[in-house]
């Protein structure tokens, strides 16, 4: 067995869920999900910061310089200006596994391990599509909520929009943080990391180190620019006159780090990501994404709702609410290869 909450049953997986494992596999049910659900946070919290709220007024910092003052001289009182509004959905979804009263009858351990599995790879799934969505997202979207009515929920930075961005040592401005590129990745103009470094670290509200997520499509080019340096493999001692990267990203998140390109971009491939596409982020600071759920801790997470015994059937029902909306939407920068114009992927235009 390898889902978490069951390493205690491995011996009973060919019994028979009846007497004392009833119980048994509901407590590993219960560690699975909870488990499941941290795991989930630790994900996302790379792209996403949780809230509870459906609009917001996402506050910028403004540009400022201290007044000269002679020795008797008072300072003007100043206070920080500049907002937008932003606005993020919430969704409904589910999915359930279920039984007639003969197969019930005859589940085993290791059948309950799978159906939970299942359970926890499709919410898995459908977290990470509506996440991707809204990264991907190149227009504003209208979310008709139940309670609040219509929502506006905002893409990443557009210069059209006329919205502008504190710069760090400038005047505040309207950005464009979509790149599309016709050319595949390689030296000169066709790399395309130092635009992504220049662009998210010109932010005031982004902090720490520059992260591109690449599909594994982008991998060959970016591994073959003579700027890239690949994770030491622990089992190949480097030769004397080979350069060998000793940093560490230093935080959670999906895929697999492959190396460092010298403009100051750690590069990780994400094999979920679709063909031609990155998306890069700061490791610190305001998260591009708020991850909205309600406020309503039993209506929080991926959980096991509800149960149907209605012979000879039986149903186990699961539901998860979950939302994701452009918070600071100078916080990631999209990046698309092989094609001079950004557009967002098939199959990722928001709803999913």
């Amino acid at each position: 067995m390898a889902l978490y909450g069951f390493h205690n049953l491995q011996d009973m997986a060919q019994a028979r869920v009846t007497g004392t494992l009833v119980e048994a596999s509901n407590a590993a049910i219960n560690a699975a999900v909870a488990q499941h659900n941290a795991d989930i946070t630790a994900a996302l919290a790379i792209f996403a910061s949780p809230t509870t709220l459906y609009t917001e007024r996402y506050a910028q910092i403004s540009n400022a310089s201290l007044q000269p003052l002679d020795d008797n001289g008072r300072a003007l009182p100043i206070k920080p200006s500049g907002y937008y509004s932003v606005a993020y959905p919430i969704r409904s979804a589910g999915s359930a596994w279920g039984a007639n009263y003969v197969t019930r009858a005859k589940m085993t351990v290791g059948d309950v391990e799978r159906a939970t599995a299942q359970m926890l790879t499709a919410d898995a799934n459908f977290v990470r599509g509506q996440m991707l969505a809204a990264l991907f997202a190149f227009q504003t979207t209208t979310f008709v909520d139940e309670m609040y009515g219509s929502l506006t929920v905002q893409p990443f930075a557009l210069t059209a929009d006329g919205v502008t961005y504190p710069i760090v040592g400038g005047s505040a401005a309207t950005d464009q943080h979509f790149l599309g590129q016709a050319n595949a990745i390689g030296a000169g103009a066709d790399n395309p990391y130092p635009t992504i470094y220049t662009e998210l670290t010109e932010h005031p509200t982004n902090q720490g180190e520059v992260v591109a997520f690449i599909a594994t499509s982008l991998v060959a080019t970016t591994r073959a620019l003579a700027t890239f340096t690949p994770v030491s493999d622990a089992n190949i001692q480097a030769g004397s006159g080979t350069d060998v990267l000793v940093g560490n990203l230093g935080v959670t998140h999906p895929g697999k780090l492959i190396g460092y390109e010298d403009s100051g971009v750690w590069i990780v491939e994400w094999p979920m990501l679709p063909a031609g596409y990155m998306i890069a982020t700061m490791t610190d600071g305001d998260r591009p994404l708020a991850r909205r759920e309600d406020p309503e801790p039993e209506l929080q997470g991926f959980n096991r709702v509800a149960e149907r015994d209605d012979h000879p059937y039986y149903e186990s029902q699961w539901l998860r609410r979950i939302g994701f909306g452009a918070r600071n939407r100078v916080g990631a920068f999209m990046v698309r290869i092989g094609n001079g114009t950004y557009d967002e992927p098939s199959g990722y235009t928001p709803p999913i």
